[in-house]
């Protein structure tokens, strides 16, 4: 039997500002640093769906534009979700089944934003999330380009002796300290709040390998040489994203299934 799945109309949080009536009040809310929400994506029709209902319903920012990257999903994958949720006008990019890295590399050169949230097609968001406090911390603190907003959960662990507790006026924060001697990585492709410096100084992703081997690869360079840090807020929730999918993205020749 084939999946039923239900999608929500209701207006996100952020749409208000195209409801704005006030040019004031429209003017202060353009004033934030545009952030473009990323959703890297193959062939997983159901699992987006609930991702961009979790997101669109629990990411509270005044300024954001939508991108899905797709690795070329069979049928009319992109026609639809644009038929289901028009009002996100989303912009895309397609790659040709050549895997994760070249699929969200190509996303990366194409999207025009300094800052973007990045989401896999799987995961869901149970709680709100204000990304000013995130655009914030990263325009007060350049030697930050990364904010994690897994928390200190997830396959790639971290724990308190890569951890710096920090204040910046009302943003309490932990900058994670890079240890090239750890056996930790800092970096997680899980959602996150990140810069365009980031990848300035990092690099693309690698490109023909596996989703997991891509991050082992770009976590260790992170790691392993000088650049922005990454930070993880602590003023609200510790963890707000489930991971919901049963398979990973993968290289066209393992695709992940």
């Amino acid at each position: 039997m084939e999946a039923k799945v239900q999608i929500r109309r209701r207006s996100p949080p952020h749409i208000f500002l195209d409801r704005c009536t006030s040019p004031e009040r429209k003017r202060k809310l353009l004033a934030w640093p545009a952030v473009t929400v990323l959703i890297v994506t193959w062939n997983r029709p159901e699992e987006i769906r609930r991702t961009i209902n979790a997101l669109q319903g629990y990411l509270i920012y005044p300024n954001l534009a939508w991108h899905i990257a797709d690795d070329n999903s069979p049928g009319d994958y992109l026609p639809a979700l644009r038929a289901d949720f028009p009002h996100l006008k989303f912009t895309t990019t397609v790659t040709d089944r050549k895997g994760w890295g070249a699929n969200v590399n190509l996303a990366l050169k194409t999207i025009a934003t300094n800052y973007i949230f990045s989401c896999e097609d799987d995961y869901v968001a149970y709680h709100i999330l204000d990304l000013e406090t995130g655009v914030e911390l990263m325009e007060l603190r350049e030697n930050i380009g990364l904010v994690r907003y897994d928390g200190l959960s997830g396959h790639i662990g971290l724990d308190l002796s890569v951890q710096e507790a920090k204040t910046m006026g009302r943003l309490d924060y932990l900058q994670i300290v890079k240890d090239k001697s750890s056996h930790l990585n800092v970096y997680s492709h899980r959602p996150h709040l990140k810069h365009v410096r980031f990848h300035k100084a990092y690099g693309s992703y690698k490109e023909g390998v596996t989703l997991g081997e891509c991050e082992e690869d770009f976590a260790h360079r992170v790691k392993g040489s000088d650049g922005p840090g990454l930070a993880i807020l602590t003023n609200g929730i510790p963890r707000a994203f489930d991971h919901v999918g049963k398979s990973r993205q993968g290289t066209p020749e393992d695709p992940g299934q």
